[in-house]
C-alpha cells in the first residue's frame, strides 16, 4: 500500500474486461496485472502491478522502454513506476482481438488499421526495440471504439538485445494466422497475395528499409 500512496492515488475502479476472482479488471498476463484506478486530481489512469510469482526484480526496466518509445509518440504514456508498479495512461478501447469480433467494419477501416499498426511497428523495427509478444496481437494492441487510434500496449517482454521482429511477426497476426486474420480476411481476401507478401516480408527480413516496408504497405 505504501508503493501505491507514492503514487498519488485515489482509488481502484474495478472496471475492465477481464474477470480475476469475480472481479473486474483491465487485463492479466504472465507477469502483472493492470487495474483502472483515479490518482488525488480525478485523473483516471492505468496501473501495473507485478504477479507475486513474477520472475522480474521490478517494473524499471519496463518503464524505461516506455520512455523510450513515448519519445517516438508510440505506446500509453508512462508517469512513474515504484518497485512494483507502474503507472500510465489509461487507453480508452477494445483489445485489437474484441475489436474485430465486435465492431463495425468496412474495408477501408480495416485496411487503415493494418497500416497504422504496421506502421507503429515500423518504427519499433527502427529503434531496434522488439516488443516480443506481437505475433498474439489480440490483447497487445488497444484500438479506439471508432477504430481512428491504435495503442501497441505492454512491453513487459521487450528488448534491445533480440532480432527485431515487430513488423513481420504483427503482420503474421494480422494476415496470415489468427481469429484477427480470420475477421480481416472476410473483408478481403488477402491469401490470394500470400506468395507476393511472402517475397516482399522476406526482402524486408534482410533491409529493414523504408522502401522495402513501403512496399509491403502498398500491396495492402
Amino acid at each position: 500500500m505504501s508503493e501505491l500512496r507514492s503514487l498519488n492515488l485515489k482509488f481502484v475502479i474495478l472496471e475492465g474486461n477481464t474477470l480475476l476472482n469475480a472481479i473486474r479488471i483491465l487485463g492479466k498476463g504472465s507477469e502483472g496485472l493492470v487495474l483502472k484506478v483515479q490518482n488525488i486530481h480525478s485523473k483516471t489512469m492505468a496501473l501495473k502491478i507485478k504477479r507475486i510469482d513474477s520472475c522480474r526484480t521490478d517494473m524499471k526496466n519496463e518503464f524505461e522502454f516506455y520512455q523510450s518509445i513515448n519519445r517516438n509518440n508510440l505506446g500509453p504514456k508512462v508517469y512513474s513506476y515504484t518497485k512494483n508498479a507502474l503507472l500510465m495512461e489509461f487507453i480508452e478501447g477494445l483489445s485489437a482481438r474484441n475489436w474485430f469480433l465486435k465492431s463495425k467494419m468496412n474495408l477501408d477501416l480495416v485496411r487503415k488499421i493494418i497500416i497504422n499498426i504496421l506502421t507503429q511497428c515500423y518504427t519499433l523495427d527502427k529503434l531496434h526495440i522488439d516488443h516480443g509478444q506481437l505475433n498474439k496481437l489480440d490483447n497487445h494492441v488497444i484500438i479506439s471504439h471508432c477504430g481512428s487510434k491504435c495503442t501497441i500496449v505492454d512491453f513487459e517482454s521487450a528488448s534491445c538485445i533480440r532480432k527485431v521482429n515487430n513488423v513481420t511477426s504483427a503482420f503474421q497476426g494480422l494476415i496470415f494466422k489468427g481469429i484477427i486474420s480470420d475477421q480481416i480476411n472476410k473483408f478481403v481476401n488477402y491469401d490470394k497475395k500470400r506468395v507476393e507478401f511472402l517475397n516482399l516480408l522476406s526482402s524486408y527480413k534482410m533491409d529493414k528499409s523504408k522502401k522495402n516496408f513501403d512496399s509491403i504497405i502498398a500491396l495492402i
